[in-house]
């Protein structure tokens, strides 16, 4: 999604906060290997026919170790399902523990067989523009059940995709060793053919789709990273954060940068609770960390502030604009010099209690 890069993902500049955030996500996932994410698993909850579990932040120690007690064990599959409602509920109530658990403990599904979908020869000589996401259940049993459609596709492509899925063998997901249901999406992009649109062509049709499909956080995604490359300022673009935010409230990018408008708006008590989300789920991205930072710091915040602050510095990769990082050292003095000024500033003078 960069335009003009000087190194592959690196977006050159000028670019809006959205586009440098999300291709420092890019840039950080690819540069990674594989089992080395510092990123806290996002799913959807593990039955989605149960509300998420909400615990306070006195009583998430006490859940995160009773399901640490429990998983330790040999647990039922509606123990373990129980475990990983509250090691979630801890994590979003801010115990870092839980997340480090979570982050380390899951092990994703592998697919052992099973194949490939293919275009039906309708599909293929219609040749459109499609996007299709279909969600399902992947069982303890490593098979695909429940499928839903988010996102249908014409010319008996829904169809087709489904039946090759439910062909398909996975080794299931795991949680501290134990096998766990989960839920999953599948996206099959037919896009090939949008090298041909214009910008405005392009606007058009990822419109048509999220109007078409409201439910499918990958049309509202789409749509936000377009806006947020060509045109931030337009209201547009905040809508489509807040469409994403609402339906995937713990994926990290759109949290953070409704966290960085509400800022730009001096409206920080709106911020914090978003900023925190992308503080919790992106801990190492530079962009989520100055966002942190800088809600903290007009909160009151100061030690959290220089914190996130002097973290964002220190992960900020040298093959980024170096005008970048002279950004993030600004702010972080900034920071010093105003929590040092409310400090002596509150100190008790000389006879005084």
């Amino acid at each position: 999604m960069a335009t003009g890069c000087r190194h592959a993902g690196v977006p050159s500049l000028p670019a809006s906060h959205g586009q440098l955030s999300y291709s420092m996500g890019l840039y950080q996932d690819r540069a990674q290997t594989p089992g080395e994410t510092d990123k806290v698993p996002v799913l959807r909850d593990v039955d989605e026919s149960t509300p998420a579990l909400e615990l306070a932040a006195e009583e998430a120690p006490v859940a995160f170790q009773d399901a640490v007690q429990v998983l330790s064990g040999t647990p039922s599959p509606e123990q373990v399902r129980t475990a990983w409602l509250n090691l979630v509920a801890a994590c979003d109530a801010e115990l870092s523990a839980a997340c480090t658990y979570l982050r380390e403990q899951i092990q994703m599904p592998k697919r052992v067989s099973g194949g490939l979908p293919t275009l039906t020869r309708s599909a293929d000589n219609a040749r459109t523009l499609f996007v299709l996401t279909v969600r399902a259940r992947l069982g303890t049993d490593g098979r695909m059940r429940r499928f839903t459609v988010v996102e249908a596709a014409p010319y008996g492509m829904t169809e087709a995709f489904i039946k090759t899925l439910s062909t398909h063998v996975y080794a299931p997901a795991k949680l501290a060793g134990h096998p766990i249901e989960i839920p999953m999406t599948f996206n099959l992009r037919a896009t090939h053919l949008m090298r041909l649109l214009s910008k405005e062509e392009e606007l058009r049709w990822l419109r048509e789709r999220a109007a078409r499909f409201p439910g499918s956080e990958g049309a509202w995604l789409d749509l936000a990273r377009f806006l947020a490359i060509h045109a931030p300022e337009e209201p547009e673009y905040e809508k489509a954060l807040h469409s994403l935010n609402r339906l995937s409230p713990r994926y990290w990018w759109p949290a953070t940068e409704l966290a960085w408008l509400r800022a730009e708006d001096g409206n920080y008590e709106e911020a914090e609770p978003l900023a925190k989300v992308g503080r919790r789920f992106a801990p190492q991205n530079p962009y989520a960390l100055e966002t942190s930072a800088r809600v903290a710091f007009h909160r009151g915040q100061c030690r959290e502030a220089i914190a996130d602050q002097q973290q964002a510095v220190a992960t900020f990769p040298k093959e980024w604009p170096e005008e970048e990082r002279g950004r993030l050292k600004q702010a972080l003095a900034t920071y010093q010099r105003g929590c040092s000024s409310e400090a002596a500033s509150a100190a008790p003078l000389n006879g005084d209690d």
